[in-house]
């Protein structure tokens, strides 16, 4: 196993703590077990029309972009040791179109997503882990509790 999933990509939620304490344990474990790359990333949603944009404070996005950077830095720094390559992107637009843009741009050959929605655990993925699963050129894992 240890030739296959050299970058790994992780599209995390900052919202949701509890899918992050669920998927950095397992993408820790994987990292470990094939000595891989973990790429996280984390989409600020467009807003749809650019005319809402325009009554937004003058540097909202840079704003909003350095917040989530240091907020995915810290989740590094409590889950994923120093000797483990990280890297990570915050981007913006549709979730699943750039989670497989980032994983293209850095030759990931696996996406890790999380799929922790407890009402709706049983029956489905949500609409951005499902969009991923289908339209990703390269191996899908979905983690779960």
């Amino acid at each position: 196993m240890n030739e296959f999933f050299k970058k790994i990509v992780i599209p995390i939620d900052l919202a949701d703590k509890h899918s992050i304490k669920v998927v950095m344990p397992r993408a820790l474990q994987l990292s470990q077990t094939c000595s891989s790359e973990l790429s996280f990333i984390y989409i600020i949603p467009d807003f749809g029309m650019k005319i809402i944009e325009d009554y937004l404070p003058k540097h909202w996005i840079k704003d909003q972009k350095n917040k989530h950077e240091n907020q995915i830095r810290e989740i590094i720094k409590q889950y994923i040791p120093e000797d483990v390559v990280v890297n990570f992107k915050v981007g913006r637009g549709a979730v699943y179109d750039e989670v497989i843009q980032y994983a293209n741009e850095t030759k990931a050959d696996l996406i890790m997503v999380s799929a922790v929605r407890p009402q709706l655990r049983d029956y489905m993925l949500g609409p951005n882990a499902s969009k991923i699963v289908r339209h990703s050129g390269i191996s899908v894992l979905v983690v779960r509790e």
